[in-house]
């Protein structure tokens, strides 16, 4: 089963849990299937229309799956989904 890495900011909405499996064929199943599971977590990825966020990427190994089918991007049994919110901060100052 492919399993899905959830980033420590949304692990609240899997009740701790950083890896979760999935059955899916692609990242819109698997992210279809993290929803069933744990309710409120598209929302966080997914704007209304169903477009992942601007600030958020999807990888599947080590390829962002804008630069493949976008949410259609195959997966394996094998393949780990990793979500990758955009982190913010710091300084000019060096």
């Amino acid at each position: 089963m492919p399993t899905i890495r959830v980033p420590t900011a949304l692990r609240t909405l899997t009740g701790g849990a950083s890896d979760v499996e999935v059955t899916a064929k692609t990242v819109r199943d698997a992210i279809a299937e993290l929803e069933r599971r744990h309710p409120g977590i598209s929302a966080k990825l997914l704007d209304g229309s169903g477009v992942v966020k601007p600030f958020i990427r999807i990888f599947v190994g080590a390829d962002d799956i804008g630069s493949l089918e976008g949410l259609d991007t195959a997966v394996t049994s094998r393949d780990e989904i990793a979500i990758i919110p955009a982190i913010a901060g710091g300084s000019h100052d060096a």
